[in-house]
């Protein structure tokens, strides 16, 4: 049996496009800033949770993950332990290392650009407070986006569901609807409480998306390896007059979040 990245049994069609993924995982560790084993606990770790092993399944030896990484038994074992301490393989004297059974399953983020499919994804998210300013001075607002309110109730939070924290965000809220539901603003998820208390006022929702690196406290509060690649959606709401309501800034982890969009193609 011949062993590749991220399976058991590889198939003789399937070579080429395995030997790929082999030379990209390692050029992954080779060009990683991180320690060696903290580099490839982080690839495993990945391996397991999009479920290319699933849950119960054997690992491979030391021996074949060593050929398979082309990296030191040592190294191997570092990493496996980092696994074994975040509980997602168990190690069995005289049997080998499998994938634990019963893992929580990861909640996936979708980001639409729906109104409605987006207020349901934030349906039983919970924030968690970090810092607040009652009078911030307006954010950096682009001519395109609008113009700003007299005052904004500045917030940063992380943004966590299923208890796994997956955002952590900048908001800047008008003060103007902030004053009609302050206890709400400050437990709840932002936008549905101000669906349900501007929402008449409102007019649109703009989403950009772009790739960074997470900073030290990003990469705290997410569990995340300082530099390690994140999606920071900024997201404007307007209201009729084009004055800016809601800017958020969102640094997300990229494996926990999907960013939908749904371009109409014109007919005829």
């Amino acid at each position: 049996m011949s062993l590749e990245i991220g399976t058991n049994v590889v198939a003789p069609t399937d070579h080429v496009a395995r030997a790929a993924d082999a030379a990209e995982a390692r050029r992954r560790l080779r060009t990683s800033s991180l320690p060696l084993y903290v580099a490839l606990a982080n690839l495993l770790r990945s391996e397991i949770q999009e479920g290319r092993w699933a849950a119960g399944a054997q690992l491979p030896t030391l021996d074949q993950l060593s050929d398979a990484y082309g990296v030191a038994r040592v190294t191997i074992r570092q990493a496996l332990g980092m696994l074994a301490d975040d509980g997602l393989i168990d190690r069995r004297q005289g049997k080998g290392t499998f994938v634990a059974s019963g893992m929580p399953e990861r909640k996936i983020i979708h980001l639409d650009s729906d109104w409605h499919n987006f207020l349901q994804m934030l349906d039983g998210n919970v924030p968690e407070p970090l810092a607040v300013d009652p009078d911030a001075a307006p954010p950096r607002i682009l001519p395109k986006e609008g113009v700003p309110a007299a005052s904004y109730r500045y917030m940063r939070r992380v943004h966590r569901a299923g208890g796994q924290a997956y955002c952590v965000i900048d908001v800047y809220l008008a003060n103007s609807c902030y004053r009609r539901a302050p206890d709400a603003f400050d437990s709840e998820m932002v936008i549905p409480v101000l669906g349900r208390v501007c929402g008449p006022e409102l007019k649109k929702m703009s989403q950009s998306f772009r790739i960074m690196a997470a900073d030290l406290v990003v990469a705290r509060h997410l569990d995340l390896p300082v530099g390690a690649p994140v999606g920071e959606v900024r997201r404007v709401i307007t209201d009729h007059d084009g004055m800016v309501i809601y800017l958020g800034a969102g640094q997300y982890r990229g494996d926990l979040v999907v960013f939908n969009t749904t371009l109409e193609v014109p007919t005829g």
